[in-house]
This record gives structure tokens, sequence and C-alpha cells, in this order.
């Protein structure tokens, strides 16, 4: 392998550690262990994305090591985007690295003829030269036996950091996911005790139009009655109430039991809000339109949090 150390495993316990608690997919992990005379860093970061994609960054003689922390960390995570940068801290006062002061000096003196061939304003700065390429040079890592051990101690350390922070997200997440999801029950509940309102409203209105325009007309007629029933039918929403119930016992299970990932919370919001949309056009009635858009406006603030889900 190069550095003479075993192959990096960094989480391979992730089902054990979010074991009831759901995981944000945005965190932030940092751990740093002794390295010779200075310091290895690391640090994990992760945001939204729908697929998985890891990014290692590392020391340049440790690059032959960057599929196994990038193999390491997957295991800890299903969809976003996980950076990982691993990096050098030399002792305090020695500086960031090494100055080429000859390389320096010659680009100051090239610097200076240009500006006077090309006749530019201004003067050639220090900060001009040491952007320079090779005038800076990297510090100098300890030796490869101790910076291999090393790396893979501060990258599970930074990785556990990291879990924590996500764990933390979301336990914060479900606890709004819970409140969220009692608003849409509260909601379909107000719609499951209006609905029977619905027809008979119709059936007062009916009669009352009819009235108007024939004031000896029977109300108890067949044809009118048929034409009430047919309403009745055709706004009966029961079904998708039935549905929208069965959704919630589910989505509150998830919650509970923290084994709903983003994925399958996103498929069954879809499928809520479908009930949402099917109860809203055959209601027919203005109360139960107002509760359905309360509905839906709970359904897409939980949309926005599911997404946050790994």
């Amino acid at each position: 392998m190069g550095l003479g150390c075993p192959k990096i495993v960094l989480v391979r316990q992730r089902a054990e550690d979010s074991k009831g608690c759901m995981l944000s997919m945005t965190g932030f992990g940092k751990a740093r262990v002794r390295a010779g005379q200075g310091w290895l860093v690391a640090e994990v970061s992760s945001v939204n994305r729908k697929q998985l994609e890891v990014v290692v960054s590392l020391p340049r003689e440790c690059s032959e090591l960057e599929n196994e922390v990038r193999e390491a960390v997957m295991p800890a995570a299903t969809r976003g985007r996980v950076q990982v940068a691993i990096y050098y801290m030399p002792p305090a006062g020695t500086g960031s690295g090494r100055i080429n002061h000859r390389l320096a000096e010659a680009y100051a003196r090239e610097l200076g003829l240009l500006r006077g061939r090309l006749r530019l304003a201004g003067e050639v700065t220090l900060s001009d030269v040491l952007r320079a390429p090779g005038v800076v040079g990297e510090a100098p890592l300890p030796p490869r036996e101790e910076l291999g051990p090393a790396l893979r101690d501060v990258a599970r350390r930074a990785v556990a950091d990291w879990q924590r922070m996500r764990r933390a997200e979301g336990r914060h997440l479900q606890a709004d996911l819970r409140r969220r999801l009692a608003r849409m029950r509260a909601a379909a509940t107000r719609i499951a005790r209006r609905a029977p309102a619905v027809v008979e409203g119709y059936r007062r209105a009916l009669e009352r139009r009819m009235l108007e325009f024939v004031p000896d007309a029977d109300t108890k007629a067949e044809t009118f009655r048929r034409e009430v029933f047919h309403f009745a039918d055709r706004c009966d929403i029961t079904e998708e109430l039935t549905r929208l119930q069965s959704h919630f016992v589910q989505f509150a299970s998830f919650l509970r039991n923290g084994e709903g990932n983003g994925r399958r919370l996103e498929f069954l919001l879809q499928e809520i809000h479908r009930e949402a949309n099917t109860v809203g056009s055959k209601a027919n009635d203005v109360a139960v339109a107002h509760e359905v858009v309360e509905l839906k406006s709970e359904i897409e603030k939980v949309r926005e949090q599911v997404q946050n889900l790994e």
C-alpha cells in the first residue's frame, strides 16, 4: 500500500449507530490527531443530493489511499454529497511551508524586467512573488510509517463526529415532522366531520331552488332523490379519507422507529398529496376546500423537510 498501514475502515455500523433515529443529509465533523511534531486534521462535510457522491482530498503523500477513504465513508451514507478533506498542520511557529528564496528572487527580478518592458504601472509586490509557482513549498510531513496510522485514526474520528451531528439534526427533523403530521391528521379529521353535511347541504340547496321556480314541486319525488343520490356518489370521499389515514399511520410508524429514509418518505408524501387532490376535486364544498388547502400546505412543508433526510 505504500504507507505500510492496514486497510482503512472508518464506518461499518451505520445501522446500529442510527437505530431509532433518522439521519440528516447535512452535517459537519472534524478531528485531529498527532502526527510527528504537528497535527493531521480531517474535516467531513455533507450537503443534500439525490445520489451519493464522496469527494476526497488528501496530502499528496497519501494519494494512494483516496479510494479506500471513499469506500470506507460510503457505508455511512446512502445519498448526499460528502466531502472529506485531510491535511497536515505543522508545529506552531514553523510556518505553513518553506520559501525558496533563490526562486523568489529570480521571479522578482524577471517580473520587474517584464513590467518595464511592457511599460506597466505599479510595482512588483511580495504577494505577486509568493503566488508564483514553486516559491512556497508545502510543510514537510512526518515519516511515512507514522502518517498512515495517523490518517486512519483521524479519518475515523472525523466521520464519527460527522455522524453525531447528522443524528442530532435528524432528531430535530423527526420532531418537526411529527408536529406537521399531527396537523395533517387534524385537517383530515375536520374534512371527515364535514363530509356528511356536504350532501345534506346540497339537498337543501336543490330543494330551495326547485321551490323558487316551482312552488308546488314535490321534493320527495323519485327524480329529486335520484339527483341527490348521484351527487352523494360523486362527492363521496370515504375511500380517499381511509387511504389518507392509512398513509398517516405508516408515516407515523417510520418516524417512531426511525426506519424511513428520505426516498421512502418522499414516495409516501406523493400518495398523500394525490389523495388530498382527489378529496379537493370531489368534495364540492367551500369548507372542505379550505381544509384541503391547509392539508396541502403542510404536505409541501413536510416535503421540504424530508428532502433533508438521508
